[in-house]
């Protein structure tokens, strides 16, 4: 498993989850690789540096997977350092994977799939979306803006699909 919840009083996870005092530690898949980096290499700066960089996505990812039992499943998150969000959703296409999608104040820019749900989380905290913003989707989308974006990205997939020529795409983009 790539990420743990731990707890001192508590080994069977059944019993862990069925305890309400029982709180999860999460741990990210890059902290418990940089908490066991001195071990592997015996470097002692090596595993320092390791620690340093992983620590501000760690803490992150725990207030993350502690505020939603584990399962952020739908919350978005805005980019830190532009107008973007990401969310995780499980994947239609692939049952058993889940993928992080990606949108701006456009429309949709894109997605990567996982094969677990924590990986999922992680990456898209290390892409830097890290700000919680549950229902940005939801208030983008109602823009005026977003329908252009969508508009223009049937356009654009119009043409990829050889129903209508680039030009003609230019002209209709123009147009809007």
């Amino acid at each position: 498993m790539n990420f743990i919840a731990i707890s001192a009083a508590q080994s069977n996870p059944v019993e862990q989850h069925m305890n309400p005092t029982f709180r999860a530690r999460y741990r990210a898949q890059a902290w418990l690789r940089a908490n066991t980096a001195f071990g592997r290499t015996g470097k002692k700066d090596f595993a320092r540096m390791l620690k340093k960089s992983a620590y501000p996505i760690q803490k992150v990812y725990r207030q993350l997977m502690e505020a939603y039992a584990g399962e952020p499943i739908g919350v978005e998150c805005r980019s830190t350092s532009l107008q973007n969000w990401a969310f995780v959703v499980p994947e239609t296409g692939v049952p058993g994977q889940f993928r992080v999608q990606y949108f701006d104040e456009d429309g949709f820019t894109g997605h990567c799939v996982h094969s677990k749900m924590e990986e999922a989380v992680e990456t898209m905290l290390r892409e830097g979306y890290r700000i919680a913003e549950a229902g940005a989707l939801d208030k983008v989308a109602s823009t005026a803006r977003w329908a252009r974006g969508v508009h223009v990205a049937a356009l654009r997939q119009r043409c990829q699909e050889g129903l209508m020529s680039f030009s003609d795409m230019v002209e209709a983009i123009k147009a809007l």
